[in-house]
């Protein structure tokens, strides 16, 4: 009888249906909003460190432009014929060099007013003009009326003052063509960014002065102050790494031991560092003169939106899920209210046993309807399944009966022959010794101790002695067996092979006496293990043969019967015994309804493949297992 498990208040359609949804609608709008705030999040940090970077490189490029304008003041003064005439002029008398001396004089002091020109710098800073100035040795003859001292302002002096200078050791002997170097000079003692170029005679290459292009460092302070880091600040050093321009850090402070300038690896990149218990982002690039512009900018600087994003984020997925859950009440009240009515109705004992119809409802939903017809439909089909079911166990337990009776006999004649095979021995009969043990051998392994499966091997031997009998009976008879070594401990349904080789023996070879052969063979198609009998007798209808193998309706004994008028030859199944649909029936029993007999199309004779599932012994599963591990 059908038995329904009723409910319990822990099993409630409401609850059970429900939390699973809400939790998958939590779990959808979580990562939806965590995705959204996240690529949100990406892309306003990226926007804030493509700003970081386009500053500095605004940076970058004016401030290289007030040094290339640095560059090209000295490079007119070494390139101009004038000035080049005026350095390389002899005088008798020093009063007769004063005019030159202006004329040089007013020259670099035009020079001196370009950065009037520059568009980068603001208007307090456009007052500011470049220091352009021109030192002599005593060969010039301009130098008697030189100053005696370098002022750092535009002028003509004598080169003493530099003499033991380390940029200008480096620029006279050569090393360097251009040297950039900061320094404090008196008496203003203002810090300066200056070049120095050696002037060389375009007649002999003979140097003949120094030419000095000094800025003051507050000239590139309004292109930092027009590209302003939020937090951050900026650092010009030069190529000792000692400091020209920072607001944090003193002109010409040694910053080699700052962890900013240590994190710099290459000629331009970015790092990071933590300085201070703050995380900081070092974007560095450096000039053509070898000086390093760096801008150092907090972490936070960059993700500075993250908490309003994430915020909004939360608050926008609470809100999603707060309609959600309404919504989601709604549809599953009206969803599981009938079918827990449904539900109740079915719990009826009297509708759960089929003495009583199911009731109908019109529940407006298509699908409560119609699982309500269709459980009323399924008791109707299960009530047969299960008679069905109940018939086909006791078929099963009617051929294990069957098969207990067959092994009865056997075990009694297998006694008897014992006796008779000892008496043969003493008598000296040794062909009687021989048929007799062969005959045991078959009934030994017949009885095998009532056990549904056996090796492989063990029914190869018992189906060995029956043909070896057969062979002592049937002249010229020919047995063929083909079987791997690694499929004899293979587990199969016993006692199947024997009735194929007696269907051969006995119908197949009913018309001929001389050349009757038959081949045993077995091997594996994926996992399914098949066993082939073959014969060379007359052959019989495939189809018809396969289409028995499929008919249900039928009793096993009218089925035998009824091919046996139909198909001839093979195709007659033994009438007493284990027939061939005993065999097919038993190992669907068994194996299930997949496997079983089939015949299959011959050049010769007939062809009955038998169809197994591959099974591993016990031990065998064991020793595999480890070797998979």
């Amino acid at each position: 009888m059908l038995q329904l498990r009723k409910p319990n208040g822990n099993s409630r359609l409401l609850t059970s249906l429900s939390l699973p949804i809400f939790a998958l609608i939590v779990g959808i709008v979580v990562v939806f909003a965590t995705a959204a705030s996240y690529m949100l999040i990406r892309v306003q940090n990226e926007h804030t460190q493509n700003m970081a970077e386009q500053s500095i490189k605004f940076v970058y490029r004016n401030v290289w432009y007030q040094f290339d304008t640095m560059n090209n003041v000295s490079s007119f003064i070494i390139s101009s014929q004038s000035i080049e005439n005026l350095l390389e002029s002899t005088y008798a008398h020093g009063f007769e060099a004063v005019d030159d001396f202006y004329t040089l004089q007013s020259n670099l002091q035009n020079l001196s007013l370009l950065s009037l020109l520059k568009d980068s710098a603001s208007s307090s800073n456009a007052k500011m003009s470049y220091v352009v100035s021109v030192a002599f040795g005593p060969g010039n003859g301009l130098y008697e009326i030189a100053s005696e001292h370098f002022y750092p302002a535009t002028g003509i002096y004598k080169n003493e003052d530099f003499l033991q200078e380390a940029w200008f050791q480096n620029l006279s002997s050569g090393e360097r063509k251009t040297v950039w170097w900061g320094q404090k000079t008196a008496p203003l003692n203002a810090p300066m960014m200056y070049l120095a170029r050696t002037k060389s005679s375009i007649k002999d290459g003979r140097s003949i002065g120094t030419v000095i292009v000094g800025a003051d460092t507050q000239s590139i302070k309004a292109v930092f102050d027009n590209a302003p880091l939020d937090k951050g600040y900026y650092m010009l050093l030069d190529d000792s790494n000692r400091v020209i321009y920072s607001e944090r850090h003193a002109f010409l402070a040694d910053a080699s031991g700052l962890p900013q300038v240590q994190a710099m690896h290459g000629p331009k990149g970015t790092s990071s560092l933590r300085d201070g218990g703050e995380n900081q982002r070092v974007m560095f690039e450096t000039l053509d003169n070898g000086w390093k512009l760096l801008a150092v900018v907090p972490e936070r600087h960059f993700s500075r939106y993250t908490f309003a994003i994430s915020a909004v984020g939360a608050a926008t997925a609470a809100v999603a899920l707060l309609i959600a859950g309404v919504w989601l009440r709604r549809i599953v009240i009206r969803v599981t209210v009938p079918i827990t009515k449904l539900v109740t109705a079915m719990q009826r004992p009297e509708v759960a046993e089929g003495k009583e119809p199911l009731p109908s409802r019109d529940t407006g939903i298509y699908e409560v309807d119609e699982l309500s017809q269709k459980f009323a439909s399924m008791l109707s089909t299960l009530q047969g399944l299960i008679e069905k079911s109940f018939a086909e166990e006791m078929e099963r337990r009617q051929l294990q009966l069957e098969l207990l009776h067959a092994q009865i006999n056997p075990h009694f004649l297998y006694n008897t022959l014992d006796l008779i095979n000892c008496r043969a021995i003493l008598t000296g009969d040794r062909e009687t010794s021989e048929i007799v043990r062969a005959l045991a051998s078959v009934f030994r392994f017949g009885l095998n101790r009532g056990e549904v499966w056996i090796p492989l091997g063990s029914e190869m031997k018992q189906v060995d002695a029956y043909l070896h009998i057969q062979q002592m009976m049937v002249d010229g008879l020919q047995v063929e067996i083909h079987v791997p070594d690694e499929l004899l401990t293979v587990p199969i349904v016993h006692f199947i092979l024997q009735p194929l080789a007696e269907n051969a023996i006995i119908h197949g070879f009913a018309q001929r006496t001389t050349g009757c052969r038959i081949t045993i063979s077995a091997r594996m198609e994926d996992t399914t293990l098949v066993l082939r009998v073959a014969d060379n007798g007359q052959g019989c209808d495939v189809d018809a043969m396969n289409a028995m193998l499929r008919r249900e309706a039928e009793s096993e004994t009218d089925r035998e019967a009824g091919v046996m008028g139909e198909a001839g030859g093979s195709a007659q199944l033994s009438p007493a015994g284990y027939g061939t649909m005993n065999v097919h029936r038993r190992i669907q029993l068994y194996c299930g309804e997949a496997y079983g007999l089939r015949y299959v199309e011959a050049s010769e004779g007939t062809c009955v493949e038998v169809l197994l599932p591959y099974r591993l012994e016990p031990q065998q599963r064991k020793k595999e297992l480890e070797a998979n591990v």
